[in-house]
């Protein structure tokens, strides 16, 4: 039971994921979402479909009741997402990206960044 829910709740992570990468898919500095965008619902047909017409998503999408009418606000703080002071952006450049960047296929912090030495250490771990 507990894991049919984690699951769950990790699939909505997905969908809330794609829900906010469908407004702009250019990057902008985080917290920057209109008034809009935060009381807009987060389970939304069109992201259902889309998942479940997608042959590699590896899962099914569907909505589910208990989220029915939870908006995009309400989600970020049920994920645990702290209001972030407006000061906190002052001097911050807003940095875009075309869409048509290649990203590559894979990424490992650790070889990447050999010098910043607390990417390997994992909190919490006894």
């Amino acid at each position: 039971m507990a894991d049919s829910c984690c699951i769950r709740l990790l699939h909505l992570a997905f969908v809330f994921l794609l829900l906010i990468s469908s407004f702009n898919l250019q990057c902008t500095a985080a917290g920057n979402l209109s008034k809009q965008k935060l009381t807009s619902q987060i389970l939304q047909n069109e992201i259902v479909k889309e998942v479940n017409e997608n042959p590699n998503a590896g899962w099914k999408a569907s909505l589910n009741d208990r989220f029915a009418n939870a908006t995009v606000a309400e989600f970020k703080r049920l994920l645990g997402v702290k209001p972030t002071p407006k000061t906190a952006y002052l001097g911050v450049p807003i940095v875009r990206h075309d869409l048509s960047l290649k990203l590559p296929k894979e990424f490992d912090a650790r070889t990447a960044w050999l010098q910043c030495t607390s990417i390997r250490r994992i909190l919490g771990r006894f």
